[in-house]
């Protein structure tokens, strides 16, 4: 989803990526908005609403939703959650036209897999989060969880502070207006509503001419942020929890972790290695076919001993080496053995 990667302060900016031809392009040369604006008309969306899924082929989670519907309500892990503003948000129109659930299997069932492998977490970070639809998902299933959420362009970040609103979780979630990558770097970032959508594209080749600048943070310095979170509750020892002893455990809250950063999750998890060695959290991260290096990515999880899983449409597969899949975008990374997970109760081949 969004979460462009950043760009080094000083670098020369080339161009604007919004007057590139290929931003042209993707707005249909400025007949998108019209265009989707007209097919969302309550005259004409009834109609739509009853051919577009008898279309073979036809991805119905991409076609606009009711340009007067308000919000959608969404469903992952048992509980129930909102998410505003249908015909602006790629995500919540596609819970409008899956009636309550992603359209595409697959991501309906990473949402739900990061719902349960969070049931018992104390922090989730959501990293490239755009509206927050795994956040809003996270929290509505556990009740204890805090929620640090981050996301770059300025109008997305407005759009997931109002689903935290409606949702009412405004004392659960931390929101960082920051990317999440190397300490040093800076990226400029687009102003304005988007066009005819929230963005949720945008990538670290992209160069905007904006006065609107962001500095990245890293995951290494969020570790005192987060080993402050430690539960009032008493925390006991779980076996398989991948944290290095019983000792620990009682001490470190639990914390899992969601990367969408467009081909940046090496930045992440390269500026991450105390993290991850403190908390070894469960990782579900969009591995982009064209833009992964996985040999990278695998030395950085190497070292702390996971496992890797292609996420597929109702099941995982385990897998000894990441290969990108050119249909199948999420893997999860975690300590739990193939063994482990489906005595947990996850369907693994």
């Amino acid at each position: 989803m969004n979460k462009s990667l950043p760009v080094s302060k000083g670098a020369t900016v080339v161009n604007d990526h919004l007057r590139t031809l290929t931003a042209r392009r993707q707005s249909w040369f400025g007949l998108k908005l019209p265009v989707k604006t007209a097919l969302a008309q309550p005259a004409f969306h009834p109609l739509l609403r009853t051919i577009a899924p008898r279309i073979r082929g036809l991805k119905v989670g991409r076609l606009p939703a009711p340009i007067e519907l308000t919000e959608v309500r969404g469903r992952a892990g048992g509980a129930d959650f909102v998410l505003v503003e249908p015909f602006r948000c790629e995500i919540a129109k596609e819970f409008y036209w899956g009636k309550g659930r992603r359209t595409e299997p697959e991501d309906a069932f990473a949402l739900d897999l990061m719902v349960a492998l969070s049931a018992d977490a104390d922090v989730f970070l959501d990293i490239g989060a755009y509206t927050g639809v795994f956040t809003m998902a996270v929290l509505a299933a556990n009740e204890n969880v805090r929620a640090h959420l981050f996301e770059i362009i300025p109008a997305v970040v407005a759009g997931a502070e109002k689903n935290i609103d409606r949702n009412g979780f405004n004392a659960r979630v931390t929101v960082h207006p920051t990317g999440v990558g190397s300490p040093d770097t800076w990226m400029k970032v687009p102003i304005g509503d988007g066009g005819s959508a929230l963005p949720s594209f945008y990538s670290s080749a992209m160069h905007f001419d904006s006065d609107a600048e962001v500095r990245f943070t890293s995951l290494d310095a969020l570790l005192p942020e987060m080993l402050a979170e430690v539960p009032d509750r008493d925390t006991q020892s779980q076996p398989g929890e991948g944290l290095p002893d019983g000792s620990v455990r009682g001490e470190t809250p639990r914390v899992t972790v969601k990367i969408d950063v467009e081909g940046g999750e090496n930045d992440v998890l390269a500026h991450g290695r105390e993290f991850l060695s403190a908390f070894r959290p469960d990782i579900l991260c969009e591995v982009l076919f064209d833009r992964a290096k996985p040999r990278e990515l695998m030395s950085h999880l190497g070292e702390h001993s996971y496992h890797y899983y292609l996420v597929g449409e109702d099941r995982l597969y385990a897998r000894t080496v990441i290969r990108p899949d050119a249909h199948l975008r999420d893997w999860l990374f975690t300590l739990k053995s193939p063994d482990q997970m489906r005595a947990a109760g996850y369907p693994v081949d």
